[in-house]
């Protein structure tokens, strides 16, 4: 029964956010940064393109076309990339990412579970470690990282994002990373998190118990040991911010389900899907994504609809640094 009712709400959801898809909101307010930002970058998760629909690569035009409009360092995109995972899709991704990210503003990408799981459901299908091993080096050719393994950082203004994507062997929903990727990201948070600066660390998956995913999605976020185990590196260290996808979950500034939490020290922000349906936890809406601008005592977090190009300042998110 719950599971009926689970699929209902759902559906209802996927009407619901296509609706106020193209409906103009203009809620929220364009706030200010006190400070001059040291590091400002657009955040999007969840774009689903597919190469054999318009829309959805047209819609991703627009929103690299919105963030353009700011002075930016970088511009984040935290996986499902495409749909299905399908290499010309996963292609055209990155040529739209290379084709209309400003010059200057550096991509930093990772994929997500449609992007590797979902790719044995595609044309052409791989499984998951060749079409990751397709993203390592599509991130090669068109974003010049010179990586050769699926966890790598991506430093901006001296700055670390530290990239880690889903190892599993077949899994489609449930990333799993080795004791290589957890031994890499202790390592990069030594580096990165000192002298009181923000460091950065990107998922697809969010860590289970933190966004409220038993409200909506149970049984959703990552799964042990690594649920514990990616806790224990980011908690031994200060200013960490956890930034995920995958959710879908519109936003909230519910306790049970909130967009951003901070726990033992950690700070989590989970973004909307941009594409797809959000579930109306408490708002949901295509489009959307933050712009975080980081100054010498804070981490400002605002929502924006990029496809809208309005602001929400009832999820705006101003986290102190920890000295």
């Amino acid at each position: 029964m719950e599971h009926v009712i689970l699929i209902l709400q759902r559906f209802f959801a996927s009407v619901t956010a296509f609706i106020m898809a193209f409906i103009p909101f203009s809620g929220g307010r364009n706030a200010k940064t006190p400070e001059t930002p040291a590091l400002r970058v657009a955040l999007v998760s969840d774009v689903h393109i597919d190469r054999r629909l318009p829309l959805g690569q047209s819609a991703l035009k627009t929103c690299y076309g919105d963030m353009n409009k700011f002075d930016l360092d970088a511009v984040a995109v935290l996986g499902d990339l495409t749909n299905y995972g399908d290499y010309a899709t996963l292609e055209r991704f990155f040529e739209i990412t290379s084709e209309t990210v400003k010059d200057g503003v550096t991509p930093v990408v990772i994929s997500g579970n449609h992007d590797i799981g979902h790719a044995k459901e595609a044309d052409g299908a791989r499984m998951n470690p060749e079409a990751l091993a397709d993203f390592v080096d599509l991130c090669n050719e068109y974003l010049d990282y010179g990586i050769d393994k699926p966890y790598y950082t991506v430093e901006v203004n001296g700055y670390g994002f530290i990239c880690l994507n889903d190892e599993s062997a077949d899994n489609w929903d449930h990333p799993e990373y080795s004791d290589e990727a957890i031994a890499f990201l202790n390592e990069q948070l030594d580096k990165y998190a000192v002298d009181g600066r923000p460091v950065f660390v990107l998922l697809h998956v969010p860590l289970s118990g933190i966004h409220g995913e038993e409200h909506y999605y149970p049984g959703g976020g990552t799964e042990e040991p690594w649920n514990t185990r990616l806790k224990s590196a980011m908690e031994a260290h200060k200013n960490v911010f956890c930034l995920t996808g995958h959710f879908h979950k519109g936003l909230s500034n519910s306790l049970d389900t909130p967009t951003f939490r901070q726990l033992n020290g950690v700070n989590y922000l989970n973004l909307p899907s941009f594409l797809m349906p959000n579930w109306p936890v408490e708002y949901a809406i295509n489009g959307l994504g933050f712009l975080m601008e980081v100054t010498e005592s804070n981490v400002l977090f605002r929502c924006r609809n990029y496809y809208l190009h309005n602001w929400y300042g009832n999820f705006e998110y101003t986290v102190p640094l920890a000295k």
